[in-house]
């Protein structure tokens, strides 16, 4: 939300102010954060292949479906792409 304690700040999206609000280093929550950047500003910051379909996604949800239903699916999207990277990535299951 703009304005808001966790929002954009400089050139973070929310999802990565978040992470440095809370000190959290873990990697795969920082590769998600380069997804969901370039996601929501599409400024290719990040090399995020992954980007433009999750945005299609999360748009593509809001069209005929409630904040909540919007709100609670993309959670669910980005709990499983936590779960696969942390496999993919470190090789560990969650």
């Amino acid at each position: 939300m703009a304005g808001g304690e966790l929002s954009h700040r400089g050139d973070d999206v929310t999802f990565e102010t978040i992470l440095r609000t809370y000190d959290l280093l873990d990697p795969v929550l920082w590769r998600i954060a380069e997804i969901v950047h370039e996601a929501d500003v599409e400024d290719d910051r990040f090399d995020a292949p992954e980007a433009p379909g999750l945005d299609t996604i999360i748009r593509a949800l809001g069209v005929d479906n409630d904040d909540e239903f919007v709100r609670t699916t993309t959670a669910t999207i980005l709990d499983s792409l936590e779960k696969y990277l942390r496999r993919e990535t470190l090789g560990l299951e969650p």
